[in-house]
C-alpha cells in the first residue's frame, strides 16, 4: 500500500479523524498536505494551509499554491465537514447554506480542481470523499444527512466520468468516529447510535483512516465509484 512521495491533499486535518488520515497516508510514505479553517497543523503534514472551505476563490488559490511550492496533487481526500446540531424547524438559511457550501460545493469543487491538476501531471491519481453512515440511512440532522447522500451520489457519478483520465475516485461512510463529535450531537443522540450498533461502540479514527489509505493506495486499484460503509454493523 506505499504511496511514496505521492502529493496528498487531506481537508480537515485538524479534526481527530483528518489526524489520523493524514497520519496514515504519510506511514504510506506520501507527502501530506494539510489544510483547514484552523492554524493548527499536525506533526505528519508536510505543509499546512488554512482555508475556509465555503470561499471557492481561497480554495482555488490554495490548490495554486500546492502546485508550485509542493508538487501537483496526486491523491485527494474530502475529510472537512461542517455539523452543527439544530432541530429540522430551527434550521436557518444561512446554517443550510454553510452546510451545503462545504459539505457539498467544496468537495465538488475541490474534485474539479484537483482532478486538472492530476490531468495535467499525467500521473493519474486517486480521490477519496468522506461522507457518513447519515448519507445512506438519514439523519436527525438534516441539513448533514443530504449533504451526506449528496457526497455519496457525486462519488458514484465521477467515478463514471473520471475513470477515463486515470481517475479513481471512492468514499467512505462511517457512522460514530472518536470523541469529537459527541460533544456537537444532539442529547442523546451518541447514545442511541451506541445501542443501535452490534459492536457497541465508536470507530476509532485510525480504523476509518486505515481504510481511506487502503482506497487511495494501488492495493484498491479496481474499486471505483464505490462507498464503504464503515459503521460497526449498525
Amino acid at each position: 500500500m506505499t504511496m511514496t512521495q505521492r502529493v496528498a491533499l487531506v481537508t480537515g486535518t485538524g479534526g481527530e479523524l483528518g489526524a489520523a488520515i493524514a497520519a496514515a497516508l504519510a506511514a504510506s510514505g506520501a507527502m501530506v498536505v494539510g489544510l483547514d479553517i484552523a492554524d493548527t497543523a499536525t506533526d505528519l503534514t508536510a505543509r499546512h494551509y488554512r482555508c475556509d472551505l465555503s470561499d471557492l476563490a481561497a480554495v482555488g488559490e490554495v490548490l495554486d499554491s500546492i502546485r508550485r511550492e509542493v508538487g501537483p496533487i496526486e491523491v485527494l481526500v474530502n475529510n472537512a465537514a461542517y455539523y452543527r446540531h439544530t432541530p429540522f424547524f430551527e434550521l436557518t438559511p444561512e446554517q443550510i447554506r454553510t452546510t451545503l457550501a462545504v459539505n457539498v460545493t467544496a468537495v465538488l469543487f475541490l474534485c474539479q480542481q484537483v482532478a486538472r491538476q492530476i490531468i495535467q501531471s499525467g500521473s493519474g491519481g486517486v480521490i477519496v470523499n468522506v461522507a457518513s453512515i447519515a448519507g445512506r440511512n438519514g439523519s436527525s440532522q438534516v441539513d448533514y444527512g443530504a449533504s451526506k447522500a449528496a457526497v455519496i451520489n457525486l462519488t458514484a457519478t465521477l467515478g463514471r466520468v473520471l475513470a477515463e483520465h486515470g481517475i479513481r475516485i471512492n468514499g467512505v461512510a462511517p457512522a460514530l468516529v472518536g470523541s469529537g463529535m459527541g460533544t456537537r450531537l444532539g442529547p442523546g443522540v451518541r447514545e442511541k447510535f451506541l445501542a443501535a450498533t452490534p459492536l457497541k461502540r465508536a470507530a476509532e479514527p485510525a480504523e476509518v483512516a486505515d481504510v481511506v489509505a487502503f482506497l487511495a493506495s494501488d492495493a484498491a486499484s479496481y474499486l471505483n465509484g464505490t462507498t464503504i460503509d464503515i459503521h460497526g454493523g449498525l
